[in-house]
């Protein structure tokens, strides 16, 4: 690793660190009153010396999903040879498409794409969601721009029809389609705002989409130091395709990155 790369011994400081400073003042155990800046033990424990099970949770989430590294590493320097992945998560995601939405229901899943919005400028007309799974972040997006076209695509039918009924029971008026991350059936610069949650970093594809001056947003929702960790390659690789450029960002357990298309 260089010498430019935190070692693990570091990220993990720095999560712990972020894990405590993120439950201060909330129900973490951190009592207020007390100007001795101390835990309050009746929220630990016995044991004052275990961390605070929200520490705890916050380190498992940020820090477990290490395989994000090198996948997220293979995508932004040889997608070409990754293109056969679609179909295999199909597959996968078909087969636990019934539990998928508990996944999201995890405190804390939603608050990278939160941050993602917050950061974004302008009202997107036509908006597409990769990836979209169950529909988490097409549901969020209609909601956050309700004028807009919004699209999702998975490569899993039994997502797409989950995600129908989603959006249905939301009363949200959401297009879903079954279609292939890395070869979409939508023409060249067809949306202003591309998505993707929780998906592989097709960077070409999410390029080829764009008006110019549109924007893709990548956002893992678990992980966000591995993620940090890969960004200057996936960024990189979102330049070549096309954005004036790419920049990144860690949000709670995860990360999102932002990259406009030049024109």
């Amino acid at each position: 690793m260089s010498s430019r790369s935190p070692d693990l011994l570091h990220l993990l400081r720095e999560g712990v660190n972020a894990a405590i400073r993120s439950n201060l003042g909330g129900n973490s155990g951190f009592d207020s009153s007390s100007d001795s800046g101390a835990y309050s033990g009746s929220n630990l424990g016995s044991d004052s010396c275990l961390p605070h099970p929200s520490v705890l949770r916050g380190l498992l989430l940020s820090y477990a999903p290490a395989a994000l590294s090198p996948a997220l590493w293979a995508f932004a320097t040889a997608p070409e040879r990754l293109t056969w992945t679609t179909q295999v998560s199909s597959r996968i995601f078909s087969a636990v498409s019934p539990l998928y939405d508990e996944l999201t229901e995890v405190d804390g899943y939603g608050e990278a794409l939160e941050q993602a919005l917050l950061d974004l400028r302008g009202v997107p007309n036509r908006i597409l969601d990769v990836a979209t799974g169950t529909g988490f972040a097409a549901r969020r997006l209609k909601r956050q721009y309700p004028g807009a076209e919004v699209v999702g695509v998975d490569a899993s039918p039994e997502m797409v029809a989950i995600a129908r009924h989603n959006a249905e029971a939301e009363d949200l008026d959401i297009r879903f389609e079954v279609g292939d991350a890395a070869n979409l059936a939508f023409e060249d610069a067809s949306f202003d705002l591309v998505v993707a949650q929780n998906a592989p970093p097709f960077c070409d594809e999410m390029l080829r989409l764009l008006r110019p001056r549109g924007k893709a947003v990548l956002v893992y929702s678990f992980g966000g130091p591995w993620v940090e960790l890969v960004w200057s390659p996936i960024g990189k690789r979102l330049e070549r395709s096309g954005a004036s450029h790419a920049r990144g960002k860690r949000a709670g357990f995860g990360f999102y990155g932002i990259a406009r298309k030049r024109g």
